[in-house]
């Protein structure tokens, strides 16, 4: 594929790689955010996105698109850029799909082949369940990335823990928190950001008891804001399970979350955009990236195995007494950390 591959100094742009195109908007933020941020070190800087619909998902951010599976697309590609990058997110896990993990480490490899700088930005990894897949997953990172900054601490420990040692690694921040907040005018509801997972369904009246409980005590009815579509699943068993008496709704629109008067959300992105637009936020964890998260945001949290009626309540009211300068001061924080991510993109080009 040499003929694919442009010297050095006639390469321009970055391949940026991720879960995209899936209607997620968790990671479509991400690619916007990461997207603008590179743009900052050059405003016309020419951008080429891999996802599921190729130019559909990458329209967005006025950039070329390739589909997930088009390969000559991607070494054309590859082969014209300075940087390829995985643009924020937790991609190199096994839980959600085993095939996702060594698709992207493919990806990764392809590019490095293909004579481009390579970084995780503003990245998560984890859990990888077999010994083998996590041995695979440092093998390449060690041979195949040059830069990575976390997006939290607890994924610096789980690369090391993995024996990556070769690339620069930093304490970075999630992409999404560089984004400007929506701005909105708040209503009187609380925002619940459910998703279909198999430890949920037990816990199904828990989360409609919490939604009542939100109600009766402060006044803000429950809006189950859906970041994905597979979330319509899991939001509708609870408001079904409400019953009768408590007006709610069901929305699939994620600029909901910063009107809220309250976020408690299982997706992380649901706690991301909370704590970007200052709506005060608690979290329910069901991954290592919620708990991670939360530490860090100063958030209440509580882990979905632990999702009783009486801890959601008491995990509601928590929430509802962090103020504005404790919110403010968390996001100030991990934005300046954000800022680590872009700063190391600009030297890994710098360097190339």
């Amino acid at each position: 594929m040499n003929w694919l591959k442009k010297p050095p100094e006639a390469r321009r742009g970055a391949v940026i790689a991720g879960a995209y195109g899936m209607s997620n908007a968790g990671d479509d933020a991400s690619l916007a955010a990461v997207a603008a941020a590179l743009r900052r070190l050059e405003r016309d800087m020419p951008l080429t996105v891999i996802a599921k619909g190729g130019k559909k998902a990458a329209r967005p951010v006025r950039a070329a698109g390739v589909g997930r599976l088009n390969v000559i697309g991607w070494l054309r590609a590859m082969g014209k850029a300075k940087l390829f990058l995985f643009g924020g997110g937790s991609l190199l896990q096994d839980v959600t799909s085993r095939r996702s993990l060594w698709y992207y480490l493919l990806l990764l490899r392809a590019a490095k082949a293909m004579g481009c700088a390579t970084m995780l930005y503003g990245a998560g990894a984890g859990p990888i369940r077999e010994d083998k897949a996590r041995d695979r997953a440092a093998r390449y990172l060690n041979d195949y990335a040059d830069l990575i900054t976390a997006r939290d601490q607890d994924t610096l420990d789980t690369l090391a823990a993995w024996g990556v040692t070769r690339p620069r690694m930093l304490l970075g921040a999630d992409p999404v928190l560089s984004l400007d907040p929506v701005p909105a005018e708040r209503e009187r509801k609380a925002g619940f950001v459910l998703r279909s997972w198999p430890g949920l369904w037990s816990h199904v009246p828990d989360f409609a008891q919490a939604a009542r409980y939100v109600w009766e005590r402060y006044k803000l009815s429950p809006v189950f804001i859906c970041l994905s579509p597979d979330d319509r699943k899991a939001a509708k068993s609870v408001a079904a399970a409400l019953g009768d008496g408590v007006p709610c709704q069901v929305s699939p629109d994620p600029r909901r979350v910063g009107r809220m008067g309250l976020v408690l959300s299982m997706r992380l992105h649901g706690l991301v955009f909370a704590l970007r637009d200052g709506v005060p936020a608690a979290g329910v964890s069901y991954d290592p990236k919620v708990d991670a998260f939360c530490d860090e945001a100063g958030l209440p949290m509580v882990a979905l195995v632990d999702a009783t009626a009486d801890n959601l309540k008491e995990l509601i009211d928590f929430a509802m007494h962090l103020d504005g300068e404790h919110l403010s001061a968390s996001l100030n924080t991990l934005r300046a950390r954000e800022q680590v991510n872009l700063s190391a993109a600009a030297e890994l080009l710098a360097e190339e």
